[in-house]
């Protein structure tokens, strides 16, 4: 798929995942808003680790970049963080305020993993320090710090307005504070050498463990309804067509791990139209 085509599709999946979002009259507004700082909080983000770090950078070929980031990226981060709070919330309603946000974290995190790994396979952009599939362990943990803060602070009691006006403050503070630590305190020195594809079943194992968790809460009568599980296939859609488009030696491994990756989504989708869930016709 060439960098022209990747970027006209994903304007379209994004603005169907949107759309699809944003489709019920109920809570419209303070969807959009938080949306939208959200995304903003992902650009921040995104922006003060490239500057702050420089171990990742984005090929040329994208459009209308702001700063150092393409205008595109920080749009596919709410589509991530919120969708795993929102499956985090139908599949385990009874979770603390921190439990929620480690849960969120996790989702995030194995999201992440899957979209790194195809996105630099693609040449998408590109990062310094390679470990699995030319992506650092870091930059993967990296997402998953940024959904747990951000989950936590939009759990809040103070008012949605308050939130999300602080949102960007305490995220990624949060985010960089954690970033430091488990660099200095660990990756720094230990797992930076290149990993071996074999490394794709140590995902899988994690992959397990959670579709164990999804599971459970199957059978408690918890499942992901279409309306949250629409959009998460429909943004990640785009990275299956971008996996199927490369012809490179760790290719099978790819789809491996998108089939690890997939496992837990499919168990936890309720694939039966009940009336309250049916689309409309």
């Amino acid at each position: 798929m060439s960098f022209t085509a990747f970027q006209l599709a994903c304007v379209g999946v994004l603005t169907l995942a949107y759309a699809v979002v944003l489709a019920p009259r109920e809570g419209r507004r303070e969807r959009a808003l938080t949306l939208v700082c959200v995304a903003l909080t992902a650009w921040v983000g995104e922006q003060s680790c490239i500057s702050a770090y420089r171990a990742y950078a984005y090929a040329d070929g994208w459009w209308l970049k702001l700063g150092d980031v393409p205008l595109l990226i920080p749009l596919i981060w709410p589509m991530v963080v919120l969708s795993a709070r929102e499956v985090v919330m139908v599949l385990w309603p009874g979770l603390t305020r921190r439990q929620r946000a480690a849960a969120v974290g996790l989702l995030v995190f194995i999201d992440a993993s899957l979209m790194e790994i195809i996105a630099v396979s693609a040449g998408l952009w590109s990062w310094t320090l390679p470990n699995y599939f030319d992506v650092p362990l870091i930059g993967i943990i990296g997402w998953g710090f940024f959904g747990v803060a951000a989950s936590w602070w939009l759990d809040g009691e103070r008012p949605l307005r308050q939130r999300l006006l602080l949102l960007p403050v305490f995220t990624i503070g949060v985010t960089h504070a954690l970033l430091i630590a488990t660099w200095w305190g660990a990756l720094r020195w230990v797992l930076r050498d290149p990993w071996p594809p074999e490394a794709v079943y140590g995902f899988a194992a994690l992959c397990v463990a959670i579709a164990i968790g999804v599971a459970r809460s199957r059978a408690a009568g918890h499942a992901m309804p279409w309306a949250t599980a629409g959009p998460r296939i429909i943004a990640s859609s785009l990275f299956f067509v971008l996996l199927a488009t490369l012809d490179q030696p760790s290719t099978p491994w790819l789809w491996l791990h998108t089939a690890a990756v997939a496992v837990p989504y499919l168990l936890a989708t309720r694939w039966r139209f009940p009336a309250k869930d049916a689309p409309p016709t």
